[in-house]
């Protein structure tokens, strides 16, 4: 129990601190005072980070996505799912909720760019269309849980493993975050949408997210079979 509180707390800082300078950055981008470059650092680089600090604690998942895949891969225990998720979520809605403080604008959610107000994720509906997004979010979802999968949860990059993930979020932001925001990540849809009160088009995220990394998780599996390796290796951290 002891190593799970940790685990929690990991998760609950990682979770924060991508949704904080993520989302922030994200924020800056609606504002007209960052560019989709920004983003794109500071989203890849917050998760790179939480992965380096915490990844022998919980894992850095920071993501209820990645939670899920990891679990249908066999490499989270089940029991964790859920403390896991409820952690990754309440950190990205208390680093929202600070965000709201910090920003002193309206929170009209208007916006229809990839980002609304406080970072929120939007589909960009002049761009693309809801089907389109959810195909992008569940596809760049997938690519990123194949790589946490098959670098760091597969002991394969060692040291370099973190920044192949965050390398994976930023180049997903520099593709489509222009169309969807690339969230990748419930819980960096759901922190802004909470403080914000801005819920459009949120189902996709929640939906499409999940598919994409649980489908990797699957393959994973299906791949270690093909190899005659073990199905399953639950973590225990």
């Amino acid at each position: 129990m002891q190593d799970l509180s940790k685990a929690l707390i990991a998760e609950f800082i990682g979770t924060f601190g991508l949704i904080f300078f993520g989302g922030g950055a994200a924020s800056m981008v609606t504002t007209g005072h960052a560019g989709l470059l920004d983003a794109a650092l500071a989203n890849g680089l917050a998760v790179a980070i939480a992965a380096f600090v915490f990844g022998d604690i919980s894992g850095g998942l920071v993501n209820p996505a990645i939670t899920l895949g990891a679990a249908v891969a066999g490499k989270l225990p089940p029991a964790r799912i859920v403390p896991y998720i409820a952690a990754q979520i309440a950190g990205g809605i208390v680093a929202g909720l600070i965000l709201g403080f910090i920003f002193a604008h309206d929170h009209s959610g208007t916006h229809m760019g990839p980002y609304g107000d406080l970072g929120a994720t939007l589909i960009n509906t002049k761009l693309t269309t809801l089907a389109g997004g959810f195909v992008l979010e569940m596809l760049g979802t997938f690519f990123l849980m194949s790589t946490v999968l098959h670098t760091a949860m597969s002991d394969r990059a060692g040291a370099v493993a973190p920044l192949a993930i965050g390398l994976i979020i930023s180049i997903s932001v520099m593709f489509f975050g222009g169309l969807t925001g690339a969230s990748l990540n419930p819980a960096r849809t759901i922190g802004p949408a909470v403080a914000s009160g801005v819920y459009t088009h949120i189902w996709v995220y929640l939906l499409a997210t999940p598919l994409g990394a649980m489908g990797a998780g699957l393959l994973y599996r299906v791949l270690r079979a093909a190899k005659g390796l073990p199905a399953t290796e639950a973590a225990s951290a």
